[in-house]
């Protein structure tokens, strides 16, 4: 089956070419596809100079991240449709094997990669509450992404939109641990305010998204 891995970037030319050269490389992605979501920056220059494909869209400022992944899958033809965050540091040839692996082999219908942070086991934040697996590394068949309603396709709500699709579906879920992993924190990208009030709205919207999500739930087919 075909993969293409999906990047969704806003205003990442500092490290996007850190992320693709390793995707590009990997054997399990066919196809790497970034969705610049109107940076003012050199984003979508520095994204093309790997060779990866670029789509930029037009609404400067950022459309917001539900919809760049929508218009990554729209713009593929791939059976598998893996993400991965532009922000990532020490990405490895052999994190993206784990992510994708269990969705190329039939083993899962989504795969969810677990950053390991704070010294916590992901593994007891997924007992504890599996739609908290909100990893933006994540590899899933086409048609997961495609049975979720537009509505719940927005910011950062679509991962737990999809972490809840896959739980009420009974459909089979893989958790990997991405041993070395990282992220640019916001605060480091942004400056500590601007930073730090993008993370209280990510907050905000995955506690908005979970009371829509309970009350919206015979809208997913």
């Amino acid at each position: 089956m075909k993969v293409a891995a999906i990047v969704p970037a806003l205003n990442e030319e500092g490290n996007i070419a850190n992320v693709l050269s390793v995707l590009l490389r990997s054997k399990d992605v066919d196809e790497v596809i970034v969705i610049d979501d109107g940076s003012t920056d050199g984003t979508a220059q520095a994204s093309r100079k790997t060779g990866a494909r670029v789509i930029t869209l037009p609404k400067k400022g950022g459309s917001g991240k539900g919809n760049a992944m929508r218009q990554g899958v729209n713009s593929t033809d791939a059976e598998i449709i893996a993400f991965f965050d532009a922000d990532l540091i020490n990405l490895q040839e052999k994190h993206i094997s784990d992510v994708i692996g269990p969705v190329k082999e039939e083993k899962a219908e989504m795969c969810v990669g677990m950053r390991v942070r704070y010294g916590g086991a992901p593994e007891l934040i997924i007992k504890l509450d599996p739609l908290l697996a909100i990893g933006g590394e994540r590899a899933m068949k086409r048609k997961v992404f495609e049975n979720i309603p537009d509505r719940f396709i927005k910011g950062f709500a679509v991962e737990t939109a999809l972490n809840y699709y896959c739980l009420i579906k009974k459909l089979p879920i893989k958790y990997v641990r991405l041993e070395g992993l990282n992220i640019i924190i916001k605060e480091k990208k942004w400056g500590f305010w601007k930073g730090f009030k993008n993370r209280i709205k990510m907050f905000w919207e995955l506690f908005k998204i979970r009371v829509t999500l309970r009350l919206g739930r015979r809208e997913f087919k």
